[in-house]
């Protein structure tokens, strides 16, 4: 693990934290961070991690424990077709006949507004630390990285190298960016949807 990774200075959240401001146009993670991060670490629903100066938070994330099952439901009907479960499979070689594979979910990530396009960039930064950290220092078996992006958020993903999960949410999607092509120049108000997406870890074991 190189230098990057061993001096971070990620937080993990607690219940007796301190929350410093933070706003990330969003206000659903913004609101998420303020009011229902604490209730569901109580919970044990998620463990959130965060990164802030003295005075303000620059993000945070969320991670708990998800798969990539044979039979994926978004909304009550199958995310992907059984050739995109086939192609998941043959990662792993015919003799492994499993109906999920496991993996670690981000439920929410929020970078402060204040802190994008400094030249820091810290999202992909963090992400890059994600990875890392699921195949050096994971107490349990990962072989992915899940995350639910929200429509304007997908090109971040996509940049960082994960894939749409099955060809409904990548034409979900499409048609979504036909229908909002200037979404970056605007903020977003109202239900953003999401579209589920995932990173290989095995990708970078195997280079």
């Amino acid at each position: 693990m190189n230098s990057f990774f061993q001096n971070i200075p990620y937080e993990r959240l607690r219940e007796s934290s301190k929350l410093f401001p933070f706003d990330c146009g969003n206000s659903d993670l913004t609101d998420y961070y303020y009011h229902s991060a604490k209730k569901d670490i109580a919970k044990l629903l998620t463990v959130v991690y965060y990164l802030a100066t003295e005075e303000t938070t620059i993000l945070f994330f969320t991670l708990s424990n998800d798969k990539i099952s044979e039979i994926e439901l978004k909304n009550g009907e199958p995310i992907y077709s059984k050739s995109f479960f086939r192609r998941i499979k043959d990662k792993f070689g015919r003799a492994k006949h499993r109906r999920d594979y496991p993996a670690v979910k981000i439920g929410r990530f929020g970078v402060n507004k204040e802190f994008r396009g400094k030249g820091q960039h810290w999202g992909s930064k963090t992400l890059d630390f994600i990875k890392e950290w699921m195949i050096s220092d994971n107490k349990t078996g990962c072989c992915f990285i899940t995350v639910d992006a929200y429509a304007n958020a997908v090109e971040f993903y996509k940049k960082n190298d994960f894939l749409f999960m099955g060809e409904k949410e990548k034409s979900g999607y499409e048609k979504w960016l036909k229908e909002n092509p200037d979404y970056k120049n605007k903020e977003i108000s109202g239900d953003i949807p999401t579209f589920a997406m995932y990173f290989n870890l095995l990708s970078l074991v195997e280079n």
